[in-house]
């Protein structure tokens, strides 16, 4: 799948699950659900125990309706690591075009980080798809807002502390999709009850994108 198309993919519910953690082998499970709600993208941050392995699962059941990608990614390394095991797309905390490089030389898509209108710009140069916003919650709406008036073609994604609530007021703003970790997963994912608030929880972030 070309970039473009990963990129499309997103675009289609506006929202990438971030699986950051420990999920004893219920990764699956948890993507299942996400499918099922409308969720079209999932990232597993490389700082989770077993991260390739919960990819290469992920990317091998869910690649042909989600688009699954790699988080935390800080090195060319792990963007070679993320690629052989599957990932279409690479989110990092930060803005290093040498990681945007490595990414668009496997023909993957790149969300950098970024918390400022250079960095933003800088990554978009450096051949970036889209920028992550981070920490979102120490900028707020009015940043994306504020952005789309110089650069209303850069497609912007909040990621950190967003909440079916905020998710709306930010793509209301004009951000491209939004991210979310903690408040979408939860902190218990270890039962099936859990799994049934998760899909309340994920239902709740669709609802709130498409309305």
């Amino acid at each position: 799948m070309l970039s473009h198309q990963i990129v499309d993919r997103i675009a289609a519910g506006r929202i990438i699950a971030i699986l950051r953690g420990d999920f004893g082998g219920r990764e699956e499970e948890i993507a299942a659900v996400f499918s099922e709600a409308g969720i079209t993208a999932v990232e597993v941050t490389l700082n989770s125990p077993r991260a390739l392995e919960s990819i290469q699962r992920l990317a091998k059941r869910f690649s042909a309706t989600m688009a699954v990608g790699a988080g935390t990614v800080l090195t060319p390394e792990d963007v070679a690591c993320a690629a052989d095991a599957g990932a279409q797309f690479i989110v990092s905390p930060n803005r290093d075009a040498r990681v945007i490089a490595a990414t668009k030389r496997r023909a993957l898509a790149s969300f950098p980080g970024c918390f400022t209108p250079s960095e933003v710009v800088e990554a978009m140069h450096a051949g970036a798809d889209a920028a992550k916003i981070f920490p979102a919650e120490c900028l707020g709406p009015g940043f994306v807002k504020a952005m789309r008036g110089p650069l209303p073609q850069v497609r912007l994604v909040p990621t950190g502390g967003i909440t079916p609530e905020t998710a709306r007021t930010y793509l209301a703003t004009g951000a491209w999709a939004v991210g979310a970790g903690s408040e979408l997963l939860g902190k218990d994912l270890q039962n099936d009850r859990a799994l049934e608030k998760l899909r309340e929880r994920a239902r709740a972030f669709v609802a709130a994108v498409k309305g």
